[in-house]
Parts: C-alpha cells; structure tokens; sequence
C-alpha cells in the first residue's frame, strides 16, 4: 500500500472546515426534513432510497457520467459506503423506536471513538493520550442516555448505537479513501463522483427494500415498509422537492471535507450536531412545519461534555496519514 496523507494546513483548510460546519447545518436540517416526511405518511426509508436516487440523479444531469462510470460505481469503496450507508438508516430507524431523536443524536456521537478505533486498526493512525482523553470524554456523555430507558430496551439501544457508530464511521472512512474522491481537483469532479457513490447506495437500498416489503412488508417493528409505501405520492413529491436538494448538499460537503481533514476530525465537528438539530426544530416550530419536541435541560450539558471531548479529538488528530483501500 501507498502512503496518502490528508492535506496539510497549506492545501484549502478554511474550505474543508468550512464545509464540516455547512454538514453540520446540512444534517440538521435534514432532520426536520425526515420529521415532515414521516408526519405526511412516508416510511423513512424509502424517503432516504428515493431522496438519494433522486440526488444523484440530479448531480449526474449536471455534470454528466464522465470517464469510467462503471469502476466507480462498483469500486470497492462505492459499495462499502453504500452497504454502511443503507445500514445506517436502518439502525436508526430501529434506535428511534427507543430513544427519541435529540438523545438518539448525541449517543451517536460515539462514532468518534469508533472512528479512532477504525483509523488505529484498519489504517494504523497514531492514537495519543490525548485522542484517547478526548474519546473517553464522549463515551462519558452518551452513557447517561441508555439508564433513561428500561435495562432491556437500554441494552437494545446501546447495541444499536454501536453498531451504528461503527457504520458511521465506515461510510465516512470509504468516502475518505475513495480514490475517485481523493484524485477529484475540481467541484464538477467531486460532484460526479458523489453523484456515482450516492448512485450506489440508492441501489443497494432499493436491492433491499423491493424484496424485503414484497416478503415481509410492516415487519420488524414497522422496520421493513409495506409494498403501498414504495409508490406512496407524498413521498415521492417530498424527496424531490427537499429530500433530494438536502442529500446532495450533505454528500457533497462531506465528500469534500473528509479528504481535507480526515474521518476523525470531520467526526468530531459532527459533535455539533445535536445541538444544531435542536436549533432547526426551533425554527422549524416557529414556522409552523413540526411540533417542538421537548429536550431535557440535562441533555444540553452532555452535548457539551461531548463537545470538549471532540475537541480534544481535533486538537490531537495533526498530520494523520492513511494507506487508501486498494493502492
């Protein structure tokens, strides 16, 4: 394997930062989004599958399949992001059935230390005392969570977390090493690109959810859609109009970040998330869109503990190199 490393301070920082905050704000958005969807009677993911397919569709009409479609749409990166990606909803999907989504979206903040663990593994990136400090500050916060709920359904949901955070940080490591991604100079380039990976994953969705609702449709908890929701009009009218705008502005800007500052640090800006969600459905209520669901006061202190532990995390994470999958 070729060594690669993420680009220095020298090579467009303000643009990868930047666009791990626009995420952020992309993200949070994207949740209220999920919310109105579901309130007009779509399955989350179908939405997802069809915002997505409508996403890259969207951006392959702008830039065109340009050279060699057919490798990136099967490169191994492609249908690892893809796999985790589809998986990731699903888990999340199941974990709303326990824990409602503020708390739900700070214990996620445990795809931080998943992150460090994957990048020490699979990649051999250095982890400090401080990287190590900064991931037990963030477990230290998202435990709380699980003794809000019964000790069964606890430990239902703290496996759930994990193998969601673990999917997290998978998806966001393939979009990372992606060749294609990492060779792309240009924002039509990395707009094809994320167009082709999104393309992938939109499939992979539909590969499972067309079968799935034909054999076991409103099974697992409501898990799997009925076959009615796969041709439900609202929909379909949802993920084109806000779905699908939402979904390539967040893979777009995570897509560019990550090759500029690596999986950990792009993950632990991500620690923002919970409480920039909060601030969308605050203004979501005021325009009449959602009902405001109630967040407890002590959850904003963990969102801070996690916080200082993510920064910890952004502090420490300098000069990271990696071996990208396949070279």
């Amino acid at each position: 394997m070729t060594d690669a490393r993420v680009p220095d301070s020298g090579t467009r920082p303000l643009s990868g930062w930047s666009e791990a905050g626009l995420f952020v704000i992309a993200i949070s958005a994207l949740a209220v989004v999920y919310a109105i969807a579901v309130a007009q009677g779509a399955h989350t993911l179908v939405f997802v599958v069809y915002a997505m397919g409508l996403a890259a569709a969207g951006m392959l009409a702008i830039t065109g399949l340009g050279p060699d479609p057919r490798g990136i749409l099967l490169a191994p990166e492609s249908l690892v992001f893809g796999a985790s990606a589809v998986g990731l909803e699903a888990i999340f999907f199941a974990t709303l059935a326990i824990l409602p989504p503020a708390e739900a979206s700070l214990a996620f903040r445990l795809c931080v230390p998943a992150a460090l663990l994957v990048s020490l593994l699979a990649f051999g990136r250095g982890v400090d005392r401080l990287m190590v400090v900064g991931a037990v500050i963030i477990i230290a916060a998202s435990l709380p969570i699980f003794w809000t709920v019964p000790a069964h359904e606890g430990w239902a949901a703290f496996l759930l977390v994990l193998a969601g955070s673990l999917a997290v940080a998978i998806k966001t490591f393939a979009s990372e090493v992606h060749p294609a991604n990492r060779h792309a100079r240009t924002v039509k380039d990395k707009l094809r690109v994320t167009g082709l990976v999104i393309l992938t994953t939109a499939l992979i969705g539909l590969l499972v959810l067309v079968p799935a609702a034909g054999v076991a449709g409103g099974g697992l908890g409501g898990l799997i859609p009925r076959p009615a929701a796969l041709w439900h009009g609202p929909t379909l009218v949802l993920a084109l109009v806000i779905g699908a705008p939402m979904i390539l502005a967040m893979t777009y800007l995570s897509f560019a970040s990550v090759t500029v500052i690596g999986t950990e640090r792009f993950l632990a800006v991500t620690s923002l998330t919970p409480l920039t969600a909060w601030a969308a459905q605050v203004l979501a209520v005021g325009s009449g869109l959602m009902p405001m669901p109630a967040m407890p006061w002590w959850l904003f202190g963990l969102c801070v503990v996690s916080l200082l532990g993510a920064g910890l995390v952004v502090y420490a994470r300098r000069g990271a190199s990696i071996s990208p999958l396949g070279t």
